[in-house]
C-alpha cells in the first residue's frame, strides 16, 4: 500500500530550487530572529492556514481552467502549496518580528499576523468570486459540516477538562484547536465520502474506512464514522501527550501544535471549499 496520497504533483526544477531558497532564507531569519510563540501566535496562524488550503482548493476545482497565472500556477499544487505558504506566511512573520524589534516598545506582531493573514484570505476569496471556472457557491454540505463539529469540539474539550482539568489548563486553546482542527477534518472527509460520493486519496484514511465497510453497520451509518472516531482519538491523545510540553517548551510547544493544528485544519477546509464552490464536481476531485 503506498504511503503517500495520489494526486501529488512535482513542480519543475526552476519552481522546486524557488521554493527550496525560499524556505531556506525564511527559516533563517526565523532563527536570527527568534520571535516569540506564544498562543495567540497559535491562533494569527490560522487564517494562513486557510488561506493555504483554500488556495490549493481553487487549484483542484478544475486546473484546466487556468485559474491561476501559468507563471505562479505550479506553486499551488501538492505538496508545493504546503511550501509556498510556509514561505509566505514565514515571510510576513519575520518582517513583523524585525519590526517589533527595532520597536520593543509596540509588541503587535500576533496581531498584525492574524491581520494580515485575514486580509490575504478575503482577497483569495475576491479573487475565487471574479473566476467563471466556478459556478455559484453551493454552501449547505459546508455549513452541515460546521454546524456539527463545533458542538463535537466543545463537548469533547469539556468532557476533557471534567475528567483532567489541569491538562486542559496547559493546553487552553490551542488544545481547542487541535480538537475542532481533526473534528472538522473526520466530519468534513465522512460527509465526502458518505454523502457527496468523492474518493480518500490517502491510504490510512482510505483503509479505515474500508475496515468500516466491512462491518454489518455500514449500509445503515456508512462508512466516514469510524474515521471521525479515530481522527478524534488521535487529537485527544495529541493534547493529553503535548500539553506538559507547552510549559516545559512554549515556543517548541506551540508550533508543535501549531503543525498539528494544520495537519486537520488544512485538509478540513479544503474539503469545505471544494463542498462549498462546486459541489457538482467534487466527485471527481479526490477529497483529502
Amino acid at each position: 500500500m503506498p504511503l503517500l496520497p495520489s494526486g501529488l504533483v512535482v513542480p519543475p526544477l526552476a519552481y522546486l530550487l524557488g521554493l527550496l531558497v525560499g524556505t531556506v532564507t525564511v527559516t533563517a531569519f526565523l532563527l536570527a530572529l527568534g520571535p516569540r510563540v506564544q498562543q495567540r501566535h497559535v491562533l494569527a496562524l490560522v487564517p494562513w492556514m486557510v488561506v493555504g488550503a483554500s488556495a490549493h482548493a481553487l487549484y483542484q476545482i478544475d486546473p484546466a481552467a487556468g485559474v491561476y497565472p501559468d507563471v505562479v500556477e505550479p506553486l499551488f499544487g501538492a505538496p508545493a502549496v504546503y511550501v509556498t505558504t510556509f514561505v509566505a506566511t514565514g515571510g510576513v512573520w519575520a518582517v513583523l518580528s524585525f519590526l517589533s524589534n527595532v520597536n520593543p516598545s509596540e509588541n503587535t506582531v500576533a496581531r498584525d499576523l492574524g491581520a494580515i493573514g485575514t486580509i490575504a484570505l478575503l482577497g483569495l476569496g475576491v479573487f475565487a468570486s471574479q473566476q467563471d471556472a466556478f459556478v455559484a457557491a453551493r454552501p449547505l454540505w459546508s455549513a452541515i459540516g460546521i454546524v456539527i463539529t463545533v458542538p463535537v469540539t466543545v463537548g469533547v474539550y469539556f468532557g476533557m477538562a471534567y475528567l483532567t482539568t489541569e491538562v486542559v489548563a496547559r493546553a487552553r486553546l490551542v488544545g481547542g484547536l487541535v480538537i475542532f482542527a481533526h473534528a472538522l477534518d473526520g466530519i468534513t472527509t465522512a460527509i465526502g465520502i458518505d454523502v457527496i460520493g468523492t474518493t480518500e486519496r490517502s491510504p490510512l484514511p482510505r483503509a479505515i474506512m474500508d475496515l468500516a465497510g466491512s462491518l454489518p453497520i455500514a449500509e445503515t451509518v456508512g462508512v466516514g464514522w469510524l474515521f471521525v472516531v479515530v481522527k478524534l482519538a488521535i487529537a485527544i491523545a495529541i493534547v493529553y501527550a503535548f500539553a506538559e510540553y507547552l510549559e516545559d517548551e512554549p515556543v517548541r510547544g506551540n508550533l508543535v501544535f501549531a503543525l498539528i493544528i494544520a495537519l486537520g485544519l488544512g485538509p478540513a477546509v479544503n474539503n469545505l471549499v471544494l463542498f462549498a464552490l462546486r459541489e457538482s464536481a467534487v466527485a471527481a476531485v479526490v477529497a483529502g
